[in-house]
């Protein structure tokens, strides 16, 4: 049972749902169980205040998506590698699955100067993904703005490998 987290890196936000990070289950299965997501922006902001619109939600397509693979880092270095795969700075999109199959999990609108974190209560709460190959959550973000916004969504996901 490995804990581990993965960067989120949205660039730029815009105005349709950017992927900042996306995690998913790799060749070998094993269930993801998220534990906690924390987000915010950095960068140049908006002169005027700006509402940015943070959603994360299932998706269950990786063929299409393109944009950064990198290695989860371990919570304690002492544990093996994790298998769950991720990427972030997404220069193509996952496909996302329809209404009441998981999109929209969870949607949040913060301030441009905000951050926000979400932590579920306990073992009971946490978003599972199932040991399925190629089934993922994605971190996403957009700003009504878009192109004023010259910012960034940032932040990251952590999780636990069953």
């Amino acid at each position: 049972m490995a804990g581990a987290t993965v960067i989120v890196n949205a660039a730029p936000i815009g105005t349709t749902f950017k992927t900042g990070g996306a995690i998913w289950v790799g060749a070998t299965a094993r269930r993801i169980q998220l534990y906690e997501a924390e987000f915010s922006q950095a960068g140049t902001l908006s002169s005027t205040d700006c509402q940015e619109q943070w959603d994360l939600s299932r998706f269950s397509v990786t063929a299409s998506m393109a944009g950064a693979a990198f290695v989860p880092q371990l919570l304690d270095p002492a544990d093996a590698s994790p298998l769950t795969q991720a990427m972030n700075l997404f220069t193509t999109e996952p496909t996302y699955t329809g209404a009441g199959s998981g999109l929209f999990l969870k949607s949040w609108a913060i301030n441009q100067r905000g951050s926000y974190r979400w932590r579920c209560l306990d073992d009971g709460d946490n978003i599972l993904v199932p040991a399925v190959a190629l089934s993922g959550l994605g971190l996403r973000s957009l700003c009504s703005v878009g192109s004023a916004f010259a910012a960034s969504g940032v932040g990251n996901m952590s999780f636990i490998e069953r």
